[in-house]
């Protein structure tokens, strides 16, 4: 009897288990617009809106190359996402930006959205993902 407990639990952690793998997709993110091979591409991804732009799910680092770049997220459940990338010219780790606050480093955000005296919200930067592969591009600004 214990075997038949033993068996039944085992089928139902292998198969949710292969639920969650049919569930998670990859995203390759293609960084186009890089001017020139030098410093680090920074890509960051953000899967809740109260914490875009200030606690990633994920980050990747690439060495630039001239004119565009691929990363690949894998694994990511369904859902929706924001993402944002920078040239970090002096691979210092972060934006650089003048005495205002206005970015000195080339930058760019998923949907190539743009924002109004500041960043793009979430909302205008938001992709969804549903259990594909899917491709996006984000220039540089």
């Amino acid at each position: 009897m214990n075997n038949m407990k033993y068996i039944a639990q085992s089928l139902i952690l292998v198969s949710t288990l292969l639920a969650a793998q049919v569930w998670a997709a990859d995203l390759t993110v293609e960084v186009i617009g890089i001017s020139q091979a030098k410093g680090d591409i920074q890509i960051a991804i953000f899967d809740q809106q109260n914490q875009w732009l200030r606690k990633a799910k994920a980050s990747k680092k690439l060495i630039a190359s001239e004119g565009k770049v691929q990363i690949v997220f894998e694994n990511l459940a369904d859902g929706e996402y924001g993402l944002s990338a920078f040239h970090d010219l002096n691979s210092d780790g972060k934006l650089d930006t003048n005495v205002i606050g206005i970015p000195t480093e080339p930058y760019g955000f998923s949907n190539d959205a743009v924002g109004n005296f500041g960043p793009p919200s979430f909302t205008d930067a938001k992709i969804k993902i549903e259990g594909a592969h899917k491709l996006i591009s984000i220039r540089l600004n």
